[in-house]
C-alpha cells in the first residue's frame, strides 16, 4: 500500500483582531522580520499609561508590502516609529498593521495603493 502526503496550507485571517477600532503605539523597533506568510514588527513602545511594553505587529504578505513600496530594509532595530493598527481582541500587545509612521513623517502603508 502506498500513501502520499500532500502539503496543506491555511490562512488564519484577521479574526484575532478588533477591526472596529484602531490603536497607535509609539516606540523603538527591536526587530523587523521579513518572513512569509506575513512580516512581523516588534517594538518596545508606549500607549496611554503603559510604557515599555513589547508589541508585535503583523503586516500584510511580502508581495503586498513590496507593491506598497516596502523592502526588508524599510525598518531596522533602533528606529523610532508609530505603529497604527487593529489591536488583538484578547488584550495582548499585538496588532494587525494599518500603517507605520516614520520619525520623518513618511508613512508605510500595509496595502497596495490605488
Amino acid at each position: 500500500v502506498q500513501t502520499c502526503a500532500l502539503p496543506i496550507s491555511a490562512h488564519h485571517g484577521s479574526a484575532a483582531y478588533d477591526l472596529s477600532r484602531s490603536q497607535s503605539v509609539t516606540g523603538t523597533v527591536t526587530a523587523f522580520r521579513w518572513i512569509n506568510p506575513h512580516g512581523l514588527i516588534e517594538l518596545v513602545g508606549r500607549t496611554g499609561d503603559q510604557d515599555g511594553a513589547v508589541w508585535t505587529a503583523e503586516t500584510a504578505g511580502l508581495t503586498i508590502l513590496v507593491r506598497a513600496g516596502w523592502s526588508k530594509a524599510s525598518l531596522a532595530p533602533g528606529m523610532a516609529v508609530t505603529l497604527v493598527g487593529h489591536p488583538a481582541r484578547n488584550g495582548e500587545h499585538a496588532m494587525i498593521l494599518e500603517r507605520v509612521v516614520l520619525e520623518d513623517g513618511r508613512v508605510l502603508g500595509n496595502f497596495v495603493p490605488k
